[in-house]
């Protein structure tokens, strides 16, 4: 389906389901396909959608990394988007009256926790491998709260500290620093920290799977 111009997959099981609204990089049929299929028995509903410049459609605001990756901050009009046409849209034309829950992996999993925050209109958020090492963002986490009766799943690969630039390697002190800020927060009644084997890149869509699992159960 076409929302204002973004392509969404849409899976409706039930309009008082949980709906889970989850950002992907367009042409990721394969990783939304395997998602699907380890969570086949979960009730709930997916609002799937695409963009086109990951760096720059997730990034909540502009950050340099180094010489080779910036960030120009385009998380704003994707946020816009979800609140303005997506969610209305879908609520409208499916009946939808559920929980709703943001779902991402990497930079989309950082978005999908600032969306969180900074919308104050979602119950839950998935923030797997979430990129928590991007500027500022401990920063802008220690001055907000989630939303009332929340819950709140992270996670992290166990080797993703070994990165090979020295911003990102500190993915683990700012993901533990993310934990101690949900875990002191009186808005979040459910909280975890999840960790998997190995790095960034492995097998993303089984920590995907488990985390919808966990915030939906």
């Amino acid at each position: 389906m076409d929302i204002s111009g973004r392509t969404c997959h849409i899976v409706i099981k039930g309009a008082d389901l949980p709906t889970v609204y989850w950002g992907e990089m367009k042409n990721s049929s394969e990783t939304i396909e395997k998602v699907l299929a380890l969570c086949e028995d979960v009730k709930c509903n997916y609002i799937i959608y695409e963009v086109e410049d990951w760096n720059a459609e997730f990034s909540p605001w502009e950050f340099t990394l180094n010489k080779k990756m910036s960030f120009s901050g385009g998380g704003r009009k994707t946020l816009d988007w979800l609140m303005n046409d997506c969610v209305p849209c879908c609520e409208k034309e499916y009946g939808l009256t559920g929980m709703r829950i943001l779902c991402g992996y990497s930079l989309a999993g950082l978005f999908s926790l600032w969306a969180f925050y900074e919308s104050q209109v979602f119950s839950g958020v998935i923030s797997c491998s979430g990129s928590l090492w991007f500027g500022d963002w401990i920063s802008y986490a220690e001055s907000h709260t989630a939303p009332q009766n929340s819950s709140v799943y992270l996670s992290l690969g166990d080797r993703e500290e070994k990165a090979r630039d020295r911003i990102m390697a500190t993915v683990s002190d700012c993901t533990r620093r993310q934990y101690e800020l949900v875990c002191g927060d009186k808005n979040v009644s459910r909280h975890i920290l999840e960790w998997n084997e190995g790095g960034h890149f492995n097998e993303p869509e089984k920590r995907i799977a488990k985390g919808i699992r966990w915030c939906v159960k």
